[in-house]
Order: C-alpha cells, then sequence, then structure tokens
C-alpha cells in the first residue's frame, strides 16, 4: 500500500478501558497488573485481548486509514470473520451525539497490519470512533490521512461508564464487526463509555472479578454470566459475588441478567431444563439479596433478550448482529433509566 501521500498519527489511550495506563502491562489490556495470579490463566490471557476498547479523534480526511501490530496470529474463526476477531470498525458522527456506521477493515497479516478503513468521503471536519477487534492483542495502531487533512485525538468522555461483566457474547461472540457488540452498542445507545469485562468461556462470578470491577469508578455494573455457569456454581457464588461488589460500592445500581434462551431448545428439552434450573438459581438468589436489604438491585429476565423467532444466533448460542441488535434494545430499556435516577 503506497503511504507516500499519508500523515501517520498515533492514538492514545484507549476508551471502554477501566483502569489507566500506568496501571496495565500493555495499553490495551483490559484487567490491571496487580490482577495477574489474582484471576485465573484463562481469564487473565482473555483480558489482554482488545474487545470493547475504542479510540476517538477528528479528521477532515476523504480517506482514513490505520497500521495496527497484532498479537496473536489467528486473524478469523470459524464463526466471526477477521473483521471481528483481528480488525478495526470505525463510526462517525453525523449529528453531535449520532453515531453511524462509516467503514471497517480486516488484518492484512500478522504481526503487521495495514488498510483502508474508509475512502471517497465527502470533506467534512468530523469525529469518529474506531473499534478494535475483539479476539485478537492490539500492540499498537496509527491512523492514517492524506497530507494536510486535519488530525487531532477526542479527549476521552468523562461521563461515568457502565461496567458490563460476563461471557463469550459481551466479550464479542459472534458479532461481524466489533461495533457490533453488547458494550458497543449500548454505548452509542446511553451516550457513554461502556467497559466490557466479558471472557470467553470464563464469565463464572469469581468474588475476584467483584473486587475487581468494583474498583472502577462506574455509574452502573450489569453482571451477565449464566451461559458459563450451571444451577450448582450460581446458587454458590452469585450472592456473594454480589456482595462483594455491593461492599466495595456502596452506591449506584446493579443489574443481573440471566441467560438467553438457546435458539434450539424448542427441540431439546434438556437444553431448556438448564436454563429453567440456573434461572431459578439466580432468582433465589437475588431474592435473598433483596430481602437481606441490598439496595438499588435490579433483574433482566432471559426469555426476551432474544428474538422469539429465535433466527438471531450462529450457533444457537453465540448471537449474530441481529440478536446483538434485540439485546441491545432490551438492554437499553432496562438501563438507562436506571441511569437517569442515578
Amino acid at each position: 500500500m503506497d503511504d507516500a501521500a499519508f500523515a501517520w498519527h498515533p492514538l492514545a489511550t484507549p476508551e471502554g478501558k477501566g483502569w489507566p495506563d500506568e496501571a496495565t502491562l500493555r495499553r490495551y489490556d483490559r484487567l490491571p497488573r496487580h490482577a495477574e495470579g489474582r484471576v485465573s490463566e484463562d481469564v487473565w490471557g482473555l483480558s489482554r485481548m482488545s474487545s470493547s476498547l475504542y479510540s476517538r479523534f477528528r479528521t477532515d480526511a476523504t480517506e482514513i486509514r490505520a497500521r495496527w501490530r497484532l498479537g496473536l496470529e489467528q486473524l478469523a474463526m470459524w464463526h466471526m470473520p477477521n473483521v471481528a476477531v483481528s480488525g478495526l470498525d470505525l463510526y462517525g458522527e453525523s449529528e453531535p451525539g449520532s453515531w453511524r456506521w462509516v467503514g471497517c477493515a480486516a488484518a492484512s497479516g500478522f504481526p503487521e497490519a495495514e488498510n483502508v478503513l474508509v475512502t471517497g468521503l465527502d470533506p467534512a471536519d468530523r469525529r469518529y470512533t474506531v473499534y478494535f477487534g475483539l479476539f485478537n492483542r492490539l500492540e499498537d495502531i496509527e491512523i492514517g490521512v492524506p497530507e494536510g487533512a486535519s488530525f487531532e485525538l477526542v479527549p476521552a468522555d468523562p461521563t461515568p461508564p457502565v461496567v458490563y461483566y460476563g461471557t463469550s457474547i459481551v466479550h464479542g461472540a459472534a458479532a461481524s464487526r466489533p461495533g457490533m457488540t453488547l458494550p458497543a452498542q449500548l454505548g452509542r445507545r446511553l451516550g457513554r463509555p461502556v467497559i466490557g469485562l466479558g471472557f470467553s468461556g470464563r464469565g463464572k462470578m469469581e468474588i475476584e472479578l467483584a473486587e475487581l470491577i468494583g474498583e472502577i469508578d462506574a455509574a452502573l455494573w450489569i453482571v451477565d454470566c449464566l451461559p458459563n455457569m450451571d444451577a450448582d456454581l450460581v446458587a454458590e457464588r452469585a450472592v456473594p459475588f454480589v456482595q462483594t461488589l455491593r461492599a466495595r460500592r456502596p452506591e449506584g445500581p446493579i443489574v443481573l441478567v440471566e441467560d438467553r434462551t438457546w435458539t434450539g431448545s424448542w427441540a431439546k428439552s434438556s437444553q431448556a431444563e438448564l436454563s429453567e434450573a440456573k434461572r431459578a438459581a439466580f432468582r433465589a438468589g437475588y431474592e435473598k439479596l433483596v430481602a437481606d436489604g441490598t439496595p438499588d438491585l435490579h433483574y433482566v429476565e432471559g426469555e426476551t433478550l432474544l428474538g422469539q423467532d429465535r433466527d438471531d444466533t450462529v450457533d444457537g448460542s453465540h448471537p449474530t448482529d441481529l440478536g446483538f441488535l434485540r439485546m441491545t434494545d432490551r438492554l437499553e430499556a432496562a438501563v438507562a433509566p436506571l441511569l437517569i435516577k442515578s
């Protein structure tokens, strides 16, 4: 790719991150350095992926490019394309507070990648958000614009964030591109940062995660771990997890989210029974916490997170873009009023 007529600009600390750069080993890590050894090796490894992180900038360029360096050789998965796993997704601000898709770029190789995010833009000074790959480790990134085009970094949004802790679904499986995940869509809808702490296959309400997410000065916390747990584990961990988080953060809504319904469970009674058992254990824990006086605790049922047509997952479990859109609709309706009250 001919870069001769392009100026390249490094990006600042990403948004969607719960700790400052000095607290993490790498700029694009999602957990702080002191989490290493406290959380499992699997969670630690997954936390080094750039899921839910993004940066913002302003330019009047008619073409925007990117070059970035990756830490993992696998660029795609069977159910997720290169763009989602290792690429970039670009949104532009069409009017104040309204973000619309503009372009995306797949990783051209490993470890170094370079590609055009968008070309042929109408000349205009706009703000942009670039979302990073969901299941790879971003090591470094620069944005390229034509020589003479303006470019400046947008200061981080100071609005108190939402923290969203969960499983592979929160991690981003199986979005077609990074801007379609639950944290990304909710962030655009709510007009505030959403810190996505999804850990694929490893969202299991460990006490250590309650302590860690309690370190973040957030407006609201969402806990969405049932897809990775069975009923016994839910019964064992749900109440202590919330108690630990509430002890760390006495104020602010905590929202407990049931698991989505497996889309094939209408024909698999064992799947339906598993979900019913997990939900019953979760509901019992919620009711105990409320009875014990836990304040500002809220509950979202799982049956309506996905559509009744059941056409919105890639494999019966992980939502497609349609599934994520439907889940975002449901969660926005539950969360937005709580943020207004708080």
